[in-house]
């Protein structure tokens, strides 16, 4: 059994693999990890937007999470092709992928998203100036999603 003068615990691996041995190292993986993340409200709840490393300095990679949805894209920044993977979050079923595509960004992408009874949908990437774009309006499970957010800005 711990004292109260024991730290709570002695050594610990975050996702990186990088070693935390104190309260300084997990606030600043912490901090880290919150300077990732854009938390936006919408008339639904909140969408997340995390920032992912990416080993190709030429490309940004996000993964969304708006309800069950889970929606991942890499942009590469030199010739605005964009990759779009959509998946939904089914109770007992798991992380499934129901949609993959491929496409320019100065053109922009729409992709119907359906994973019948559970969703029916689309969702655009595009664009808009400087400004990348995810428009969407989705059903998962009966609950209706519908916006528009700014990403990134190029």
């Amino acid at each position: 059994m711990s004292s109260l003068a024991e730290p709570p615990f002695k050594q610990f691996q975050d996702l990186n693999d990088d070693t935390i041995i104190s309260g300084e190292n997990v606030i600043r993986a912490i901090q880290e990890f919150e300077s990732k993340v854009k938390v936006i409200k919408t008339q639904d709840g909140d969408a997340f937007i995390y920032a992912v490393e990416s080993n190709d300095e030429n490309v940004k990679t996000f993964k969304i999470v708006i309800g069950r949805i889970e929606i991942d894209i890499s942009i590469n920044l030199k010739t605005l092709v964009i990759v779009i993977e959509v998946y939904v979050y089914i109770p007992l079923l798991g992380k499934i992928q129901i949609a993959k595509a491929a496409g320019n960004l100065r053109d922009g992408i729409t992709l119907p998203i359906t994973f019948p009874p559970f969703v029916k949908g689309s969702l655009t990437l595009k664009l808009d100036g400087e400004d990348v774009v995810l428009e969407y309006s989705v059903d998962v499970h009966g609950q209706h999603y519908e916006g528009r957010i700014v990403i990134t800005v190029l």
